[in-house]
Protein backbone atom coordinates (compact mmCIF):
# COMPACT_ATOMS: atom_id res chain seq x y z
CA UNK A 1 0.00 0.00 0.00
CA UNK A 2 1.37 3.18 -1.30
CA UNK A 3 2.65 5.53 1.90
CA UNK A 4 0.71 8.81 2.25
CA UNK A 5 2.43 12.19 1.66
CA UNK A 6 0.72 15.49 2.11
CA UNK A 7 1.78 18.40 -0.04
CA UNK A 8 0.50 21.85 1.43
CA UNK A 9 0.59 24.86 -1.70
CA UNK A 10 -1.33 27.96 -1.70
CA UNK A 11 -2.49 29.51 -5.06
CA UNK A 12 0.57 31.17 -5.98
CA UNK A 13 3.15 30.52 -8.44
CA UNK A 14 5.93 29.06 -5.76
CA UNK A 15 3.49 26.22 -5.56
CA UNK A 16 4.86 24.21 -8.38
CA UNK A 17 7.90 24.21 -7.42
CA UNK A 18 6.62 22.00 -3.80
CA UNK A 19 5.00 19.61 -6.67
CA UNK A 20 8.72 19.82 -8.52
CA UNK A 21 9.88 18.73 -4.51
CA UNK A 22 7.38 15.47 -4.48
CA UNK A 23 7.82 14.40 -8.35
CA UNK A 24 12.01 14.48 -6.97
CA UNK A 25 11.75 12.60 -3.66
CA UNK A 26 8.40 10.35 -4.02
CA UNK A 27 8.06 7.46 -6.02
CA UNK A 28 4.70 6.90 -7.57
CA UNK A 29 3.45 3.23 -6.57
CA UNK A 30 5.37 3.95 -3.13
CA UNK A 31 3.51 7.21 -2.46
CA UNK A 32 0.32 8.31 -2.45
CA UNK A 33 0.16 12.12 -2.44
CA UNK A 34 -2.40 14.06 -1.28
CA UNK A 35 -2.46 18.02 -2.25
CA UNK A 36 -3.71 20.64 0.48
CA UNK A 37 -4.81 24.28 0.33
CA UNK A 38 -5.96 25.62 3.31
CA UNK A 39 -7.84 29.61 2.87
CA UNK A 40 -8.82 31.72 5.42
CA UNK A 41 -12.60 30.75 6.68
CA UNK A 42 -13.48 34.37 6.14
CA UNK A 43 -13.00 33.45 2.27
CA UNK A 44 -14.64 30.03 2.56
CA UNK A 45 -17.89 30.13 0.62
CA UNK A 46 -18.31 26.48 0.64
CA UNK A 47 -17.32 23.70 1.92
CA UNK A 48 -17.63 21.68 -0.81
CA UNK A 49 -16.78 22.77 -4.85
CA UNK A 50 -20.38 23.78 -5.83
CA UNK A 51 -21.71 26.57 -8.53
CA UNK A 52 -22.00 30.05 -6.51
CA UNK A 53 -25.63 31.61 -6.68
CA UNK A 54 -26.00 35.01 -8.16
CA UNK A 55 -26.58 36.22 -4.37
CA UNK A 56 -23.24 34.82 -3.37
CA UNK A 57 -21.51 36.65 -6.70
CA UNK A 58 -22.82 39.66 -5.78
CA UNK A 59 -22.68 39.87 -2.06
CA UNK A 60 -19.32 38.25 -1.84
CA UNK A 61 -17.28 38.68 -5.02
CA UNK A 62 -13.73 38.31 -3.20
CA UNK A 63 -14.48 35.40 -1.24
CA UNK A 64 -15.81 33.33 -4.35
CA UNK A 65 -12.69 34.31 -6.59
CA UNK A 66 -10.52 33.41 -4.00
CA UNK A 67 -12.09 30.52 -3.36
CA UNK A 68 -12.02 29.72 -7.80
CA UNK A 69 -8.66 29.99 -7.43
CA UNK A 70 -7.82 27.70 -4.90
CA UNK A 71 -10.19 25.07 -6.29
CA UNK A 72 -8.32 25.80 -9.80
CA UNK A 73 -5.06 25.40 -7.89
CA UNK A 74 -6.08 22.41 -6.20
CA UNK A 75 -6.59 20.70 -9.40
CA UNK A 76 -3.83 22.08 -11.62
CA UNK A 77 -1.40 20.15 -8.91
CA UNK A 78 -3.43 16.87 -8.84
CA UNK A 79 -3.24 16.75 -12.28
CA UNK A 80 0.22 17.04 -12.92
CA UNK A 81 0.96 14.15 -10.18
CA UNK A 82 -1.41 12.26 -11.53
CA UNK A 83 0.44 12.71 -15.19
CA UNK A 84 3.45 12.44 -13.58
CA UNK A 85 2.22 8.96 -12.69
CA UNK A 86 0.94 9.22 -9.04
CA UNK A 87 -2.14 8.55 -7.68
CA UNK A 88 -3.04 11.93 -5.93
CA UNK A 89 -5.92 13.78 -4.76
CA UNK A 90 -6.66 17.07 -3.20
CA UNK A 91 -9.24 19.32 -1.30
CA UNK A 92 -9.34 22.87 -0.59
CA UNK A 93 -10.33 23.34 3.35
CA UNK A 94 -11.08 26.59 4.99
CA UNK A 95 -9.40 27.29 8.69
CA UNK A 96 -6.50 28.40 9.77
CA UNK A 97 -3.20 26.94 7.76
CA UNK A 98 -1.00 25.31 10.79
CA UNK A 99 -4.17 23.67 11.64
CA UNK A 100 -5.19 22.26 8.63
CA UNK A 101 -2.10 20.95 7.61
CA UNK A 102 -1.23 19.18 11.12
CA UNK A 103 -4.81 17.40 11.31
CA UNK A 104 -5.14 16.50 7.40
CA UNK A 105 -1.72 15.30 7.58
CA UNK A 106 -2.35 13.43 11.03
CA UNK A 107 -5.91 12.03 9.49
CA UNK A 108 -4.01 10.67 6.93
CA UNK A 109 -1.25 9.34 8.77
CA UNK A 110 0.98 11.09 6.31
CA UNK A 111 4.84 9.64 6.08
CA UNK A 112 6.02 12.96 5.19
CA UNK A 113 4.60 16.82 4.66
CA UNK A 114 6.10 18.88 1.99
CA UNK A 115 5.24 22.70 2.57
CA UNK A 116 6.49 26.03 0.98
CA UNK A 117 8.78 28.36 3.21
CA UNK A 118 8.46 32.55 3.17
CA UNK A 119 11.56 34.22 3.72
CA UNK A 120 10.76 36.58 6.78
CA UNK A 121 13.21 38.88 8.03
CA UNK A 122 14.50 38.19 12.05
CA UNK A 123 11.72 40.48 13.46
CA UNK A 124 9.16 38.93 11.15
CA UNK A 125 10.05 35.45 12.85
CA UNK A 126 9.90 36.75 16.10
CA UNK A 127 6.93 38.48 15.74
CA UNK A 128 5.02 36.08 13.65
CA UNK A 129 7.23 32.39 13.12
CA UNK A 130 6.23 31.22 9.98
CA UNK A 131 3.69 28.68 9.47
CA UNK A 132 6.55 25.65 8.33
CA UNK A 133 8.11 26.58 12.05
CA UNK A 134 4.77 26.05 13.89
CA UNK A 135 3.88 22.82 12.00
CA UNK A 136 7.64 21.24 12.31
CA UNK A 137 6.79 21.95 16.19
CA UNK A 138 3.45 20.18 16.00
CA UNK A 139 4.04 17.02 14.07
CA UNK A 140 6.09 13.82 14.46
CA UNK A 141 6.88 13.05 10.72
CA UNK A 142 9.65 14.75 8.48
CA UNK A 143 8.48 18.08 7.07
CA UNK A 144 10.53 19.00 3.67
CA UNK A 145 10.60 22.98 3.20
CA UNK A 146 11.19 23.99 -0.15
CA UNK A 147 11.67 27.68 -0.93
CA UNK A 148 8.72 29.42 -2.06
Amino acid sequence: MPSPVLIAIDASPASTALLTLARRYCRPGEHELHVLLAIDSTFAVHDKPAPYTAEELEEYPAACEEQRLGDRAVGEAVQLLQEAGFSSQGCMVAGQPVEAIVTKAQALNCELIIMGHRHLSRLGRLLDPSISAKVIDRVEVPVLVGAA
